[in-house]
Parts: structure tokens; sequence; C-alpha cells
């Protein structure tokens, strides 16, 4: 039979008709025609030559016609005996045309089948790693990893990288079951194992941990297993002295490298200070890459910075990059937090921004707009509504807020931050005689142009409550007090007051670098990322990815630079607690009800201007 096939090989060639031969020689596809000679040459020749023409049409693309095609030879083969190795093969080919066409239930049909039908063979190791893969796809992990463990051997080393993968997401009542039904003899089962060890260890279980570490240790694994098995098997140990390392993704070279290397300052300023408060604790590394200010590169980076064992990683700058990284991370259990991506696409698992402007307005609004009925007992606002994206979101997060706590819009207005007059909304919105207004706005020029005609336009009887663009140094610097004073401000940090945490990170950044920050919040950003790792790797006190993501999920909180941070582990990002403030004489002061609700009451029982080009 094997010179027949090859025989019939060297006429029709073909990548996947030598597989087929290899398959039938090493007894992949027992064929077995049945005696007739130059007849069932004829039959193979045929069925040999039918299979061809599908794979060339899978090579060119043409999916769901591979697909077909090769879905109806094996069902119109699978009952003969002598077409079975061909049958199997078929089966083979429809299912990685299915996956290639994106049809994944069709596609796992087909791997599942011929999984039923193969018991031994290269067909089903291939069939093995495809069908995990989709069956993780497509939201059944668990699935994918019980068929791995129930075949061991299956995977290369690409696979098992996947199957870390798979792994880190499920939950410690499947990695229970798991490893209580595989024992940590194969590569695979020794992964669930020391996931489940890691996830034990992160939650204080740590005799549990180290019995199943050792149990891994005893079957002399390779790495970068065995390394983790040696950790977690010491625990007694790790928390003293033991090295963590932290990556970092920043842009050393290129167009970006100025921003780089202050977001590398920040980074270090979080390290000395770590080291000088803590020298019982880890020995802290940074490894830093550098992605050449090339945003493509972030995910071969994450993947580089994985195998050196980092627990976290600062980092990327750019929102696409993060978004990359986040994705390409191998272990879903590895804390990526980006100083400065600016948006976050799609909420991910142990994913942080530090500077997502979009949910900062919101948040700042709301805290604003539940202030201002909590605290000051105000029920009507009005809402003067920017055109840019962030500033409507934080609009339409104020006038939710405000209804929220049983207060009442009583009138809204849209202004365009490109013109010079704002008499057409101030005067609509003055005619509704407001309680408070909300203003919130994005440019520095914009305040001074508008604050002014708030007064001039009728707003004068309404406390004008306006977000962090209101306190800006140039404004607070600028503009007069008939236009400033008594306007409440919400802010995610106070960076104008004296005595701040960020004045405090102004003066050791100067001492450690001899320059001026310039009001550069870059630094400052950087070092709160940091600290935010290093507060959960100490709490944790496991240098391991695991550990300091379930820290992170639980929330860690500090004073940071840039405001009082807390990470939200059930909407991958960083809140940061409003900071409410006044202003008056050029300066931010805490807020007093009192001497707020005072003005207002002064303010209505003065009468009113006809002028509306004279200060009121």
């Amino acid at each position: 039979m094997h010179h027949q096939l090859t025989a019939v090989g060297s006429r029709v060639g073909g990548g996947l008709v030598l597989a087929l031969l290899a398959s039938a020689c090493v007894g992949g596809g027992n064929v077995r025609p049945a005696r007739g000679g130059a007849a069932d040459r004829v039959a193979v020749d045929a069925a040999i030559a039918a299979l061809q023409q599908a794979e060339r049409l899978y090579e060119a693309g043409q999916n769901e016609d591979a697909a077909a095609r090769a879905d109806s030879l094996f069902r119109s083969w699978r009952g003969d005996p002598s077409l079975n190795a061909l049958a199997n093969r078929a089966l083979l080919l429809a299912g990685r045309s299915y996956e290639a066409a994106g049809l994944l239930g069709d596609a796992a049909d087909s791997y599942d089948t011929l999984l039923r039908r193969e018991a031994e063979g290269p067909n089903r190791d291939e069939a093995v790693g495809r069908q995990a893969r989709v069956l993780a796809a497509t939201g059944r992990a668990g699935e994918a990893v019980d068929l791995v463990l129930s075949s061991p051997g299956r995977l290369d080393d690409p696979g098992l990288d996947d199957l870390r993968q798979w792994v880190s997401g499920l939950s410690t009542t499947q990695l229970r079951s798991f490893s209580s039904s595989y024992p940590p003899v194969s590569t695979e089962a020794q992964i669930v194992h020391l996931q489940l060890a890691q996830i034990l260890a992160a939650d204080g279980s740590s005799d549990e941990a180290r019995d199943l570490a050792r149990a891994v240790l005893e079957q002399r694994p390779a790495e970068p297993e065995a390394s983790v098995a040696a950790l977690l098997a010491s625990l007694e140990t790790v928390a003293s002295g033991a090295t963590a390392r932290i990556g970092a993704i920043l842009p050393s070279t290129g167009e970006l490298s100025g921003v780089g290397a202050l977001l590398e300052e920040g980074i270090e300023l979080a390290l000395d200070a770590y080291r000088a408060d803590h020298p019982g604790g880890f020995s802290v590394e940074l490894l830093i890459r550098d992605d050449t200010s090339n945003p493509e590169r972030a995910a071969d980076l994450v993947r580089d910075l994985e195998s050196e064992g980092v627990v976290a990683i600062i980092g990327p700058l750019r929102s696409e990059a993060f978004v990359a990284a986040v994705r390409a991370r191998r272990n879903p259990r590895l804390p990526i937090l980006s100083p400065t991506a600016t948006e976050v696409l799609g909420a991910e698992p142990n994913a942080y921004s530090l500077f997502d402007s979009s949910r900062r307005a919101r948040d700042v609004a709301a805290d604003l707009a539940t202030w201002a009925v909590e605290e000051l007992g105000l029920r009507r606002a009005a809402v003067l509504r920017p055109g840019d994206p962030t500033g409507a979101a934080a609009a339409a997060a104020f006038e939710g807020a405000f209804v929220a706590a049983n207060g009442t819009v009583v009138a809204r207005a849209d202004y365009r931050s490109d013109t010079t007059t704002f008499q057409a909304p101030i005067e609509a919105l003055a005619s509704s005689n407001p309680d408070v207004v909300f203003a919130p706005i994005s440019r520095v020029q914009t305040v001074l142009t508008l604050a002014p005609q708030l007064t001039y336009y009728g707003l004068d009887r309404s406390i004008i409550i306006g977000n962090e663009t209101w306190a800006d140094p140039a404004v607070l610097r600028r503009l007069e007090g008939f236009a400033a004073d008594y306007r409440v401000v919400g802010l995610s940090a106070d960076r104008v007051s004296a005595g701040t945490p960020w004045q405090q990170f102004v003066t050791a950044y100067e001492r450690k670098y001899r320059k001026s920050i310039q009001d550069n919040v870059l630094p400052g950003l950087a070092h709160d990322a940091t600290r935010l790792v290093l507060s959960a790797l100490d709490a944790a006190r496991l240098p391991i990815p695991a550990a300091v993501a379930s820290r992170l999920e639980r929330g860690v909180e500090i004073d940071g630079a840039t405001g009082r941070l807390r990470t939200d582990g059930t909407a991958a990002g960083v809140t940061r607690t409003t900071q409410i403030r006044v202003v008056l004489g050029g300066t931010l002061r805490q807020p007093d009800r009192s001497v707020l609700l005072n003005w207002l009451a002064e303010a209505r029982a003065r009468p009113r201007n006809p002028d509306p080009f004279s200060r009121r």
C-alpha cells in the first residue's frame, strides 16, 4: 500500500498529500483498500486529487468553499474503511477552513468528530491544539484546559504559552477540580497546579500553596514552571530581601524620547522612596524596554518582559499601544498600568490607566453635582454644555448625578469654545434662575474669556461650579476677583495649594534632578503608577503577578502626587477622590457651606443692573 500511495503522490504533489502519505504510513489512518488492484488505486488516486483540490481552495483563502468541499468529502468517505485516513484528513481540513472563515462553532464540531474517530497520531495531535484554541476563543477556556490535560504532550511551546493564558483566567474552583483530577506529572498539569498555588498564595493560603509547589518540584519541571515552583515552595522566606522585577515600556528614543525621560524620572523617584522607607522589603529591579516611540512594538516588548518574570509593567505611553500591550499578555494576571493612556478601549482585566481624561472628567462632575445637593442643599441647576467630547461627557455626568441626588436640571445651553461672546447661552440659563451653574471648560483661554461674561450677562445670582481648568495657575493669576471669587471647582488633584502631595513631589523631584518640573504632570503620573505597584507588592508579600494583581483588584489606595488614587478592579481603572475647593483672592480654599450660602443670599438681594455691559 505504501508503494501505491507514493506513486500517486508523485503525480499529484501538494503539501497536504505528502502529509496524507505520512499519516497512512505511520498508522495514523489505517488505509486498507479492499483487494482489487487497479480499481482500488484509481479510487485512492481520485480521492487524493479531490482532497488536494479542497486544499488549494484553502490555500487561496477561499475558506468557506474549502470547508464545504472538505466536509462533503468526509461525509462521502467516512463509511469506507479503505478511505478512512483520507476521510480524517478531510475532516481536519474542514475544521481548519471553518476556523479561518471565523465559523468557530463549525470548526469545533469538525475537530470534535475527528478526536472521537482517532485515538492517536498526527491528525489527533493537531486537532487537540486547534480545538483547544477554538474553545478558548469562544469563551470555553475550562473545556480547552480539560482537553489539553487529557491529551498531554500534544502542545508545542507556543501552545503551552496559550495554555498558561487560559489557565490564568480560571476560577479557584475550576483549578481545584483539575488539580485533583490530573496529578502534576505532565507539563500541562504542572501549569494548572502552579496557577492554583499562585492564587492560594496571593489569598494568604501559604501552606497549601507550598505543598502544591513542592509536589511539582518533585517532577523536575522545565522553565518557567521550575522557577515559579521554587519561589512558591519557599514562601516562608520570600517576603524579606527577595527580588521583584518591575517592567517599563517607555519611548527612550524617537520623537517621544523627552516624554519617556520624564516618565522614567518619576518611576526612579518612586523606587528611591520605596528603598529608603522599606529597608527590609523587596529588592526591586527596574527593567526598561524602549519602544522607540513606535506603538507597534508594544506587544513584543510585553512578551519580552513577561519572559523576564516581571510582576507588573508601567506603560506604554500611547492609548493604542496600551491596548495592544494588554491584549498581548500571555498571562492576563500580569498587571499593566499606563501613566498616560488617555482612553481605554474596553475593560480588560488587570489593566489600569492613570490618565483616562474622560473618566476623570465624569467622576469630578458627578461628585460636584452630589456635593451641591447634599452639602449645600441647592436643588436647581443649569448646565453650560461644551462641544468637545470630554466636556460633553462631564456635563452629562453632572446632570445624571444631580437628578439622582433629587435635584432638578432647570436649563441647559450649548456653547462653542471657539467664539468670543457667550451672551446667548448665558442669558438662556439666567432666565431659569438656577441655584448653581455647571460650566465645564477644557481650555484656559476659554475660562478667561467666558468667566467675566457669566457676570455681565446675568449669572451673577448663581454659584458657578467648574472643573479643574478653572483652578489652573494661569486662571488664578489672571482672572479678576469679580469673575473668580466664590467659584466652586472640582479637582482630581490640588496642584496649587501649599503643602499638598503634589508640592511635596515637586520638592523631591527638583532636589533629585536639579531642574524645575515646570508644573509638568507626567513624572507625577509615572511616580504614582509605580507607587501603586509597590504598594500592592508590599501588601502581597509575594513577587509574582497573580499576587500583585489580587491586591490591585481589591483596591490599593495612595495619596499620590496626582491625587488620592485607588485602583478599581471592577472597572479596570484608577479613580481619584474629588477635591472640592472655592476660589478666593486667587487661591484655593476648603469650601465653607455657610460662607457660600451667605454669598448667594447677598447676591440675590442686590438689585439687578439693566446695563449688560457693566459689572454686576
